[in-house]
């Protein structure tokens, strides 16, 4: 899915006249950061004059202070990539983990904290 994602992000670029894009998704260190930026790579490719930026975002404390700002800001919290697939497959690994279920959109951090 990152191919068809960056695809779109690239079109979007491209129309809306940007010459660099790059993504936030190798912040996480679940990702494979050398298959997000092939795929970003591929994308800009298609486009004369589109480059991908492949910087790394775990550098630095990146990964870590990711959690930090998510935890302060009470962002969304999601534990799987984002299609059916890899919640199907984060779940599956949960049940075997003794693990409760991902409720799809349901998981915030500090939610409990600012709403009550």
């Amino acid at each position: 899915c990152f191919e068809m994602r960056f695809e779109r992000s690239a079109l979007f670029a491209k129309e809306n006249g940007f010459k660099v894009f790059t993504s936030s998704l190798g912040i996480s260190r679940w990702k494979d950061m050398d298959q997000i930026n092939r795929a970003g790579l591929k994308a800009a490719n298609r486009y004369e004059g589109l480059d991908y930026w492949t910087f790394n975002w775990r550098k630095k404390g990146g990964s870590s202070r990711m959690y930090v700002i998510s935890k302060e800001e009470s962002f969304y919290k999601q534990e799987y990539c984002g299609c059916i697939f890899s919640l199907m497959e984060t779940n599956e690994w949960r049940k075997k983990n003794n693990r409760e279920a991902i409720d799809l959109g349901q998981e915030y951090y500090n939610f409990n904290q600012k709403n009550n």
